[in-house]
């Protein structure tokens, strides 16, 4: 380590990301990765557009359940 380091030009906050840009990664067993791509490709979308949709039903789902 050196004895003294020069912060003189640093920037505060220049590494920051608000919680609500950050992206969540979602972790699937295979075999359930493996039903989404198919039922994606049957209707001609993503693997993410699927899930995001059954995501959205989920929680409006949840919300109305209170």
């Amino acid at each position: 380590m050196k004895e003294h380091y020069d912060f003189s030009n640093a920037e505060q906050g220049r590494f920051y990301t608000k919680p609500e840009d950050m992206l969540i990664a979602h972790y699937l067993k295979p075999s359930m990765e493996m039903r989404l791509r198919s039922l994606a490709n049957k209707k001609g979308k993503s693997t993410e557009e699927v899930l995001e949709a059954i995501i959205e039903k989920e929680v409006a789902l949840l919300e109305k359940l209170g």
